[in-house]
């Protein structure tokens, strides 16, 4: 499954970069990042939200951290 596929990404990913974390730069344009962290979840992923400013544009983004 191509949806199973892209979570075990996520959480790969996750568990590899630690405290550090994620953000949708770390993922190609249009992944459905946060749709993936609410899978995770939702399968009882323990996973801290912290909102930061962007440095490509005037926005924010979130940086995702696994916690257990």
């Amino acid at each position: 499954r191509v949806m199973g596929t892209a979570i075990k990404t996520v959480e790969n990913k996750l568990k590899d970069n630690g405290a550090t974390g994620i953000t949708v730069w770390d993922f190609p344009a249009g992944f459905a990042l946060a749709a993936r962290i609410k899978d995770l979840r939702d399968s009882g992923k323990v996973i801290v939200s912290k909102i930061e400013s962007n440095t490509n544009n005037n926005g924010n983004h979130a940086r995702y951290v696994l916690v257990k």
